[in-house]
């Protein structure tokens, strides 16, 4: 097989963070532009913060992961009454792990001393409260949690990976991952921000890999999809190197986040290239969520990641 190119049938993950769509405009971009080769279909929110803020609010109803939940479930499910989709496709709910909770805080709002830890622990009885609201959750949803790496990295300004900070994160990640029952399929997304606020130097790359590995470590329960975002400048294949170092279990699917609108089929076939110097087989991504696009351009962002799919294929 010729380094670019990819098996048959490419996955697609879409990190989501949709801006001034409806569910149900959403669901229906997508499927459109990417069909079968669609993972999971993505949160139809923008996840920036606002359960956190809710959270910190006291305002515990509207906070629910269970309403959440249900806003991506209406969609999947007026979109199978309107087309044929493959059997097992899911909709996403997308969590933000806990990570220095108080900054999201306004001024009148009361701080727990443990902010992270409270907030964790909230999550636990949040996802187990999903399963129970939502009896179609365990065929018809699937969890993505944004790990904040990006955050996490410029908390740390060192050994992102080994820090003490690390070890926090990881640990509330984990909890929430095993609060999952086995019939809901989880991602973990590497959440580096979108747009220019947060550049990934090489470091990173390597960082964000062995936090990979030390979340598998820590995880009994199945993770099915990592995503790992990549920069639009990559020099070389030793960019890549730190996946040789990557320790999957064979149920999990390795994603990277490569495909940018800037330069198109040709950038992202050219990063492909050199990623599978370093781990062969992976499914497709953008660096990271749509919040920051303008509306206008999403429907051509999606057919570009369909067009770099075919482009592996061909």
């Amino acid at each position: 097989m010729a380094l670019d190119r990819l098996p048959l049938a490419t996955g697609i993950h879409l990190v989501g963070d949709f801006p001034l769509h409806s569910g149900c405009e959403i669901y229906q971009l997508c499927q459109a532009e990417l069909g079968p080769r669609l993972l999971y279909y993505p949160d139809t929110r923008i996840v920036d913060g606002d359960d956190i803020r809710a959270w910190l609010a006291g305002a515990d109803g509207a906070a629910r992961l269970s309403h959440r939940a249900r806003g991506s479930l209406d969609a999947l499910e007026a979109l199978k009454e309107a087309v044929a989709l493959p059997a097992g496709i899911r909709a996403s709910l997308s969590i933000l792990a806990p990570f220095k909770t108080s900054r999201f805080a306004k001024p009148e709002d009361r701080v727990e001393p443990d902010a992270d830890s409270a907030y964790a622990a909230w999550l636990m009885d949040e996802v187990k409260r999903v399963v129970t609201d939502l009896p179609s959750s365990s065929t018809d949803l699937a969890v993505q949690i944004k790990l904040p790496f990006a955050d996490l990295a410029e908390a740390t300004q060192g050994d992102t990976a080994d820090s003490a900070f690390a070890d926090v994160l990881l640990d509330s990640v984990t909890s929430i991952i095993e609060a999952l029952p086995e019939s809901i399929p989880v991602a973990v997304h590497m959440n580096c921000r979108d747009g220019a606020g947060f550049k990934i130097q090489p470091n990173d790359f390597a960082d964000m890999t062995e936090l990979s590995n030390r979340l598998l470590e820590r995880c009994v329960r199945r993770i099915d999809l990592l995503h790992i975002p990549v920069p639009l400048v990559v020099s070389d294949e030793s960019f890549f190197a730190p996946l040789r170092r990557l320790a999957l279990r064979p149920e999990t699917r390795l994603c990277l986040g490569l495909i940018h609108l800037s330069d198109g089929v040709e950038g992202a076939m050219r990063r492909i290239a050199l990623a599978r110097t370093g781990f062969p087989e992976f499914a497709l991504a953008a660096r990271s969520g749509f919040a920051t696009r303008e509306p206008a351009v999403i429907a051509d962002f999606l057919k570009l990641h369909a067009d770099v799919a075919s482009a592996c294929e061909s």
